[in-house]
């Protein structure tokens, strides 16, 4: 290790040097150049891409690098903030040397730092896992096709569907931030999906759902052909909810829309009062939590809004060698393990079962009302 210098931020000069790096591992198999490949996850190509990057160098040549970026989001009235990591990428003959391992820790510690509460990272390994990051549930899949969509039409409305462009991005940041949870996003973040009409790493469309006096979007794939039908992924939504059902039923004739449901949304209970199945699925990537007694505080008006205050008054949050506390008067709930906490606040995924938590009297009612914290759809601002 002490052959290379960094984890830093590169300088301008060796912008070029890093992307053709990026181009290697990820693009050049698929793509003629770097920029042809990165657009499919355009949040990379924002203003602050490079700053928000740490690499290793072997003298003057970076041959190891992680691209980061924060957002600050808002969960029933509580300002969070969450991290994410992608990019991760090492030069083939630097490989095995811990050189990326390095990195990401630097990259946690800066999270750390600037108060994140959750971190995102695009994709998983044994390097994102001993980091802390684990997959998660909280969210469903429903299924809506050319067969079963009839069961959706006594509940729709007459809507007008259109495919949003660049002139439309403070509409769909309008819409958006009337959700009670969301990413707080710079106008420039739809800009850039709507410029390169990608994100992680698919081609993708907001689609713009109207009925004259209120409007809601769907960021959806755009059409892809398999197995011989017609598929499209709905990743996030925003708007009134019955615009959005509406606007399943308009699309759902023709393609197979896999919508994606974040934690109890009431899109998810609309679809399974007509009859579609909701299917548990992962959140994607994988998550870590930063720092869970800090987080767990900052999210008590949401806790005060869903328990008695005889409660949430005395409740307090620790942490220490994969113990994780919360108590209030003579109650508490202990967590052992991160894996195991992970799951507690975020959600488990399909098939996998919460273990080695205790939890006595009304502490009960913080996990039932309260876990798994809800969390906005990522996929817009992965990277």
């Amino acid at each position: 290790m002490s052959a290379f210098s960094g984890p830093r931020t590169p300088k301008e000069r060796e912008a070029q040097a890093c992307a053709e790096l990026a181009y290697q591992v990820f693009f050049s198999h698929r793509f003629p150049d770097f920029l042809s490949g990165a657009s499919t996850w355009p949040m990379v190509l924002r203003e602050r891409a490079l700053q928000d990057t740490f690499a290793m160098f072997d003298g003057d040549k970076p041959v190891s690098l992680i691209h980061r970026f924060e957002r600050d989001a808002i969960v029933h009235g509580c300002k969070i903030r969450i991290g994410f990591v992608g990019f991760v990428c090492t030069h083939p003959n630097y490989r095995g040397l811990g050189l990326a391992s390095t990195i990401l820790a630097a990259t946690m510690n800066k999270f750390h730092e600037d108060d994140v509460d959750f971190v995102c990272i695009s994709g998983d390994r044994a390097m994102y896992r001993r980091a802390g990051a684990r997959p998660v549930g909280g969210r469903s899949e429903f299924v809506v096709n050319p067969e079963n969509v009839g069961k959706l039409r006594p509940k729709v409305d007459v809507v007008s569907i259109r495919t949003a462009n660049l002139s439309d991005a403070e509409l769909l940041a309008e819409i958006y931030d009337r959700e009670p949870i969301r990413f707080i996003r710079p106008l420039s973040d739809y800009e850039i999906v709507l410029k390169y009409r990608h994100c992680v790493g698919q081609e993708c469309e907001f689609i713009l759902v109207r009925d004259g006096t209120a409007s809601a979007y769907l960021l959806a794939t755009t059409p892809q052909a398999s197995e011989g039908k017609t598929l499209r992924t709905v990743f996030e939504y925003a708007g009134d909810r019955q615009l959005i059902l509406s606007a399943i039923w308009n699309l759902a004739h023709e393609t197979e829309l896999r919508v994606k449901v974040e934690g109890d949304d009431v899109l998810g209970r609309m679809l399974e009062e007509v009859g579609i199945e909701r299917v548990l699925t992962k959140k994607p990537g994988t998550i870590a939590v930063i720092d869970f007694a800090k987080t767990m505080r900052k999210l008590l008006p949401f806790f005060a809004s869903r328990l008695p205050a005889t409660l949430t008054k005395s409740l307090d949050f620790a942490f220490g060698n994969e113990r994780y506390v919360a108590w209030c008067e003579d109650r508490i709930l202990e967590i052992d393990g991160v894996t195991n906490m992970v799951w507690t606040l975020l959600g488990a995924p399909p098939n996998e079962t919460i273990t080695n938590v205790r939890v006595s009297g009304s502490m009960r009612e913080l996990c039932e009302r309260c876990l798994p914290i809800p969390l906005p759809s990522l996929e817009m601002n992965m990277i």
